[in-house]
């Protein structure tokens, strides 16, 4: 739809015109102005696609209205309208980048003609504009990708020459310099990010990095990435080289805390920094990265918003180590005794430990994932499955302890396997006994003119018998040998209804060699005797 500005000094002209265009129905609003300077208070107020004017009126003319246009940069095309022919003005026509020059007086139906192209122009020329930007836009966004990725091969150790780095570099526009000195930090997202799910926490780690870019940017080139801990990894090289490396290292330092604030400010929440002293680049990464990483993985998920620098950190000393995850019985034990409620009170009483001051570290978190992670696959490949099997969703992924952020995670994660575990292995429970019960009833009616004991039956599906009567009862609901009497008098009313053997015949087909001691259990079921019950069912 579009926004049309009428402009002309003569009022019958501007309102004749301004009338006709209301009724076009591509013309959602028509604005009218008596003079240039009126023009440009709309203009300024309003979102104008096309403006008509009249060249010559008192002031600011139309070529000049024309020109005002064009400098601002809005976007908007103009259609000049002159009652003179003179060269002169079709010149300077075409120097405003007017899209139309019309002579007056003009016909209207001419002059719908001429907005409409206009119209048409304007919008190809927007949607050329929107498909650069959006071009502009995925550029970014995979120039960005290439750089984080070169970034983590560089955090892994990446075997290349110094040549190889600078032409690399120099493809994804990084302007690192080799030789220079570089810093790392490691940020870690902590508090209110962490109730969010994996999309919304990329959404705050993508504001933090703006905002250390612009907190950084004034000193310092920056390189960011997310390395394979769920770390926000940054590589920071002074814009200017100092004589010292003190001077970069405070105002680095004095950076990263102004981050931490800011996070908190602005977004809510808190991230603890871990950072590098300046080191030649890019021996400086393969070096350095290492010992940041390890120093914040010390770091207690309970103690947040700190800054660690390594150089000034005291001697190692002995981390306490977990214990509650050995105790017997292990969880790995209750799981294979189908205990799944202790199974699953031993999870909690781990993760109460692990949820301790100063032991909620990533190096804590890792072992005990570790742990529970070989006891589940053992305990779903002992079941004759795969993980595939059980897992489903996000929990199909592959295990690595970088799937989780905080101890809470970690218990939610397990809990919901475990649970998983639990219900397949009743759901296998259910089946075996299925199975079972079709197993029993079909060896009865193979064998029902044959030895159909619990012995028989024992043997042939190789359980105790004891076990079988008690299996058959829960699964069921009655007796076994309630079930052998049942069907074989419900097999001696067929043959009697629908056959012409003789009584002593069918006594022996349901398994019965003396018929008078059948025709008494018939007659205790039947309430008459096979003779009486074939001459009723005749």
């Amino acid at each position: 739809m579009i926004q049309l500005l009428l402009v002309d000094d003569e009022p019958v002209i501007l309102e004749d015109l301004a009338q006709y265009f209301q009724h076009i129905s591509e013309v959602e609003h028509v604005y009218t102005a008596a003079s240039g300077q009126e023009a440009v208070g709309l203009l300024q107020r309003q979102q104008i696609d096309i403006v008509v004017t009249d060249i010559r009126m008192p002031g600011m003319s139309g070529i000049e209205l024309c020109e005002y246009v064009d400098r601002s940069d809005t976007g908007t095309l103009c259609i000049l309208l002159s009652g003179y022919a003179e060269f002169e003005y079709a010149q300077q026509a075409l120097k405003t980048k007017a899209a139309a020059y019309l002579l007056k007086p003009v016909k209207k139906d001419e002059l719908l003609l001429t907005v409409r192209q206009a119209a048409e122009a304007l919008r190809q020329k927007r949607e050329v504009e929107a498909a650069s930007r959006k071009a502009q836009q995925t550029l970014r966004t995979h120039l960005l990708q290439l750089q984080a990725a070169l970034l983590r091969e560089l955090l892994g150790a990446r075997k290349a020459s110094a040549s190889q780095l600078i032409e690399d570099m120099g493809k994804l526009d990084i302007p690192f310099a080799v030789g220079e000195q570089a810093a790392v930090i490691l940020l870690r997202i902590e508090n209110r990010f962490l109730d969010y799910d994996e999309h919304s926490i990329s959404l705050f780690e993508f504001a933090i990095v703006n905002i250390a870019e612009e907190l950084f940017g004034e000193h310092f080139h920056m390189w960011v990435c997310k390395d394979d801990n769920q770390y926000l990894a940054l590589l920071a090289q002074p814009r200017q080289q100092p004589e010292d490396g003190g001077s970069a290292r405070k105002l680095l330092e004095r950076n990263v805390r102004e981050l931490q604030s800011s996070v908190t400010q602005y977004l809510q929440g808190h991230i603890s920094a871990a950072m590098s002293d300046f080191h030649a680049f890019p021996e400086s990464v393969s070096k350095s990265y290492p010992k940041v990483l390890a120093l914040l993985r010390k770091l207690p998920e309970s103690e947040q918003s700190y800054m660690l620098r390594l150089w000034d950190q005291p001697p190692a000393t002995p981390q306490r180590s977990l214990q509650r995850m050995y105790e017997p019985p292990t969880v790995l034990q209750l799981m294979e005794a189908g205990r799944w409620n202790d199974a699953e009170a031993r999870l909690s009483y781990m993760m109460d430990e692990l949820a301790l001051s100063g032991m909620d570290t990533a190096e804590n978190m890792s072992e005990l994932f570790y742990y529970l992670s070989n006891a589940f696959t053992y305990m779903v490949h002992a079941s004759g499955l795969q993980l595939s099997d059980v897992l489903e969703g996000q929990y199909g992924r592959p295990f690595h302890p970088t799937m989780f952020r905080s101890v809470r995670q970690l218990h939610e994660w397990a809990l919901e396997l475990l649970r998983k575990m639990e219900e397949r292995a009743r759901k296998g429970a259910q089946e075996h006994h299925g199975a079972f019960v079709k197993q029993v009833h079909q060896y009865i009616e193979q064998h029902l003119s044959e030895d159909v004991t619990l012995q028989a039956i024992s043997e042939h599906v190789r359980l105790h018998p004891t076990y079988i009567s008690a299996m058959y009862k829960q699964e069921t609901g009655e007796n076994l040998s309630e079930y052998i009497y049942r069907f074989r008098m419900d097999k001696a009313a067929y043959l009697l209804r629908n056959t012409n053997a003789k009584i002593y015949e069918i006594a022996a087909q349901i398994g019965y060699q003396y018929t008078p001691y059948f025709t008494k259990l018939f007659k205790s079921y039947y309430g008459v005797s096979p003779q009486e019950y074939r001459r009723a069912s005749v």
